[in-house]
């Protein structure tokens, strides 16, 4: 056959004519599920809109095959669909697919339409007198006598017998219409029957087995009369939990007439026969396929007809030996948007479908595969919800196949990569399958590999590259094989290392990864043993691809060499703290708020702790919204950390609003960790004050610093205000930060020495106290002063401690800019005093 005829072929397959739309398929996922199951995922379009549908075709000509309906227990509960295939998956009945099916009550859980087991009553159901709903038309699938997958209408045979006579009624559990009879029971979805004065109602009670769950059909139940609600009364008759209701209207008010209280009342019910001595029957509707044409049982412009939405639906061939289990996603734009049920019955047409029949949809709407590998189901579409719904039922295809021997697996090279001359390759099994497609436990150590193409050989159960060149490594387990491509190169590319530099205190060590390239630019398996090192400068050693710092600070570089290749490492070996970010500029910096604003910008007014400059921070936390308010400094590009920080640390000029100063830091694993840099309502002081975060060293390095943020949980403590930040870094050792270098020609002092600090305008006494006016040591401790303002409010004095002021030791003394004015005016700046002890 020519190719132009083959593509001429292929094109009549999968373009098929749709209610005046084409429907192409835009991509076709298909995968052997078990060895009569076969799981299809196809992308189509149709009239524009996307739609991805799900089909499982099962083959029941295959002798380790069953199509089967799976039930919550008790009938009245819910659950997942791969919950309930799950549960009955066990040795020798493996569900390897299914979907939802039953429609259901919310408030009962039970299924809403007939559901019967080896010709007993499941689930009794109603049906529907509108033609705008699914069941207008009594329609089912099952698996008949034969063994064959049936979808077609059914008639339920209602008898009742009294007074030796048989009456066959019109319906059950709908709607009563003239000149009929119908049979109501706890399956209806009301309490009463709800029917019209103008019929008779007959109550039947102490019936002895439910009609609703347990009666057979063709099995005779008896009751007697309890109560009879007569023509022309307005409340409907109560339908009895032991028991049933007739209500008749017109001639078939014959029926019951002569029926009084206390008098015996016989029921059966009855299937037609091409439903007798099915394995089960599930009814639901519309029929969407009939004799192999789009033919919907239901008023085509119902509104259930014309919604787009997801759709699930069980079809059979002509011959029954072929049943699908279908699904379409719906209502997510740009995945799926759904089909209409035109459509719908038109791609089961498409499938092969002589019948087909609509299962319940919506949010409901799931299927369930096994996935080649896997021992359970899964899901395999995507639910509207986004996750699955609870259900009433579902319909199962299952494999009874034995387990077999080792047919199918998968295995891969452990480490990717091309190999390099001498280097090793590991390779694992993934999966090992017999030819039924059912997953084999296996022992990795009875594994068997081989070479093809004279590449390399194996050593201890492990590849090694002899020879560049293209082969293959062939994994086997007992019958079962796979080939995996492998390539040797003689060359490496490029060079790298774990790490771009180095920083460590002295005597630390830092674990060294040498990692390649080929010339290609692909992964390279090398031997890394094989790599020399050179240390360059006074910092270390390098023993065993580890590098252990020197006993003294210093810089220097390491270069890792193999074969002609080379790659440098700067490496800084000290006990000082690394800067991260000045914050005395906006490079690199943005805001981000949560329930808040802020605002951010460079200060010289202030004294700043580094380079002359801070960085400030305005911040509003609105007390109108409740919850966490939150404004983050982010790190556009993250501040990378050099080694291993014991802490992070940067100045703090606080406004004493009690808030919570906190970071993120994520770690080489992209692990987002929390440090703080100050307790929860902690950030209550007024000046200049040196914070730091403590680093787990829990986590795998290097880390970068993502966010610092100011925080507020408490809505009685929100409010403005703003803070200033400066010389955020890295801490490696316990080294203490001081507060302030010693001064050129500090004021000497003695021990006792009382300030009197002068104001030009009267100041509040409110704000005028040891924390808005202190006195810090160099070390950044603040000694426990006294401060009064004077009756003028033009001045206060600042007594020493009561033991004095330590001799020899330097001081300063510190105005902040919250030591407000009585009109509640800031301070330009800090007035400092820097002092010594005699």
């Amino acid at each position: 056959m020519s190719s132009k005829l083959r593509r001429m072929l292929l094109s009549l397959v999968v373009t098929v004519f749709v209610f005046g739309s084409f429907m192409v398929p835009e991509s076709v996922f298909a995968q052997q599920i078990s060895s009569g199951v076969n799981h299809q995922k196809e992308s189509v379009s149709i009239s524009g809109n996307t739609h991805v549908v799900n089909t499982l075709t099962m083959n029941l000509s295959d002798p380790f095959t069953k199509v089967e309906v799976g039930l919550p227990n008790p009938i009245n509960s819910i659950s997942t669909v791969s919950n309930m295939a799950k549960r009955n998956t066990y040795e020798s009945h493996k569900v390897v697919g299914g979907v939802n099916a039953s429609f259901f009550h919310w408030d009962s859980r039970l299924p809403a339409y007939l559901l019967a087991k080896d010709d007993k009553i499941v689930n009794l159901g109603a049906v529907s007198s509108s033609y705008t709903d699914f069941m207008y038309a009594p329609a089912a699938f099952g698996i008949n006598a034969k063994g064959q997958g049936q979808i077609d209408r059914y008639n339920m045979g209602i008898t009742i017998s009294h007074h030796n006579q048989n009456f066959t009624l019109s319906g059950l559990n709908r709607s009563r219409e003239v000149n009929e009879s119908i049979l109501f029971t706890q399956s209806y979805k009301f309490d009463h029957t709800r029917m019209n004065p103008f019929g008779l109602e007959v109550v039947v009670t102490g019936v002895d087995k439910s009609v609703d769950y347990d009666l057979k059909f063709g099995e005779k139940v008896t009751g007697k009369v309890s109560s009879i609600r007569p023509y022309g009364q307005s409340t409907s008759a109560t339908i009895p939990k032991d028991g049933f209701v007739l209500s008749a209207h017109g001639e078939d008010i014959d029926k019951i007439r002569d029926l009084k209280i206390g008098d015996d009342v016989s029921l059966s019910l009855t299937v037609d026969d091409k439903w007798k001595d099915s394995e089960f029957m599930l009814a639901s509707g519309p029929l969407l396929v009939q004799n192999g044409q789009a033919k919907l049982s239901i008023d085509p412009t119902s509104p259930r007809v014309t919604e787009r939405a997801p759709h699930t639906a069980v079809a059979v061939d002509s011959t029954g030996n072929r049943v699908f289990f279908v699904t379409v996603d719906g209502r997510q734009p740009g995945y799926s948007t759904g089909m209409n049920l035109k459509e719908f019955a038109n791609y089961l047409v498409s499938l092969g479908a002589n019948y087909a029949l609509n299962l319940d949809g919506g949010g409901s709407t799931t299927m369930v595969t096994r996935k080649v590998g896997d021992e359970l189901a899964s899901l395999t579409n995507s639910p509207s919800d986004g996750f699955e719904r609870s259900v009433s039922a579902i319909l199962q295809a299952v494999s009874t196949a034995p387990q077999g021997s080792p047919t199918i697996m998968k295995a891969h090279q452990v480490q990717e990569g091309l190999v390099g001359l001498g280097a090793s390759a590991d390779f694992k099994i993934d999966y090992i399958l017999d030819q039924y497609y059912n997953r084999l436990l296996f022992d990795e150590s009875k594994m068997e590999l081989s070479v093809e193409g004279n590449i390399g050989e194996i050593e201890n159960g492990k590849f090694v590259g002899t020879k560049a060149g293209k082969g293959y490594v062939v994994v086997r387990y007992g019958n079962a094989s796979t080939k995996l491509p492998v390539t040797v190169v003689d060359e490496v590319g490029k060079l790298a290392v774990n790490v771009n530099s180095i920083r460590l205190t002295p005597g630390d060590r830092q674990k060294l990864d040498v990692n390649a390239v080929s010339t290609s630019g692909q992964p390279l398996i090398f031997d890394d043993s094989k790599v020399q090192w050179t240390v360059e400068g006074s910092i270390g050693k390098v023993e065993n691809s580890v590098f252990i710092a020197g006993d003294k600070a210093g810089t220097g570089k390491l270069i890792a060499t193999f074969g002609s290749q080379s790659v440098a490492i700067p490496v800084t070996v000290s006990t000082e703290p690394e800067i991260l970010h000045s914050l005395n500029n906006l490079t690199n910096l943005s805001t981000e708020n949560i329930r808040a604003s802020s605002k951010l910008k460079t200060d010289t007014i202030l004294q700043a702790k580094e380079n002359g400059a801070s960085l400030k921070l305005r911040y509003n936390f609105p007390d109108t919204q409740s919850g966490v308010a939150a404004s983050y400094i982010n790190f556009t590009n993250p501040l990378k950390i050099s080694g291993k920080p014991t802490n992070i640390g940067m100045w703090v000029y606080g406004d004493g609003e009690g808030h919570w100063l906190r970071g993120k830091v994520k770690d080489a694993a992209g692990k987002e960790h929390t440090v703080d840099f100050t307790g929860y309502g902690d950030l209550n002081w007024y000046g200049w004050k040196y914070v730091e975060a403590k680093v787990s060293d829990q986590m795998a390095y290097p880390i970068t610093l993502n966010q610092v943020y100011l925080a507020e949980p408490d809505d009685s403590n929100k409010g403005s205000g703003f803070i200033y930040l400066d010389k955020l870094q890295a801490v490696y050792t316990d080294k203490k930060e001081i507060a302030f270098p010693s001064s050129d020609n500090p004021k000497v002092v003695d021990k006792n020495k009382k300030w009197t600090v002068k104001f030009n305008i009267p100041m509040s006494k409110s704000w005028i106290n040891n924390q808005t006016i202190y006195v810090e040591d160099q070390m950044g401790t603040r000694v426990p002063v006294k401060v009064t303002l004077s009756d003028s409010g033009k001045s206060a004095e600042v007594l020493a401690p009561d033991t004095g002021y330590i001799s020899g030791k330097e001081y300063r003394l510190v105005v902040t800019r919250y030591a407000k004015s009585t009109k509640n005016l800031l301070m330009d700046k800090d007035s400092i005093t820097p002092f010594k002890i005699k």
